[in-house]
């Protein structure tokens, strides 16, 4: 958490003044030196500050519009295809998958098991995958950070952990990136046994 050059500079002065119970008599050039560093200190944080607010500003542009569809379930349906709504986004581009539902079959409780869902980005614009989100702790996914070219390909590795879970097990992956609409659902299932 980041603490106010005023906050910085009252503790400072504070700590200096009570040093041992006695109080100190400081020189102004002393005082203008500290002052300075202090000063210093703030610059960096504003810095920070302010590539912080650039990407938010990035990560809200990815956000729905008002008025949008924003349906949850949207993005693409099984099959591979987008979803669409009214309005579209000028920045937005589009994603297919060569499969959006995984079945892992039978699996003995407490198997770890893994799939890798493949896609593309058949927009104009590079595919940025901002956040993907299991449905629960036991549905991990992982997937590159960086953009992904118009026409050039990504993977999503999700990866089911069956501790704990018993029968019929349905799971969602839900992808926010800057495509029209803004989130896509990849789904997963298994049959969990004793």
């Amino acid at each position: 958490m980041k603490v106010s050059i005023y906050s910085i500079l009252i503790l400072s002065l504070f700590g200096l003044l009570t040093s041992c119970g006695s109080t100190q008599k400081l020189s102004k050039e002393s005082m203008d030196a500290r002052i300075a560093v202090l000063e210093d200190e703030n610059a960096t944080l504003k810095k920070e500050m302010e590539a912080m607010k650039a990407q938010v500003r990035v990560l809200m542009g990815n956000l729905p519009k008002p008025g949008r569809d924003t349906r949850v379930g949207g993005g693409v349906r099984p099959g591979g295809r987008s979803g669409s709504s009214s309005q579209v986004d000028p920045n937005a581009t589009s994603m297919t998958f060569e499969k959006t539902v995984h079945d892992f079959g039978a699996l003995k409780e407490g198997a770890s098991v893994s799939y890798t869902f493949k896609l593309k980005n058949t927009g104009t614009k590079p595919l940025l995958i901002s956040n993907a989100k299991g449905s629960c702790g036991c549905t991990v996914p992982k997937w590159s950070r960086e953009p992904i070219a118009p026409g050039e390909s990504g993977e999503i590795q999700v990866t089911f952990n069956s501790k704990g879970k018993k029968g019929n097990q349905h799971k969602t992956v839900t992808l926010t990136a800057n495509t029209d609409p803004a989130n896509t659902r990849l789904y997963i299932k298994a049959q969990v046994g004793g």
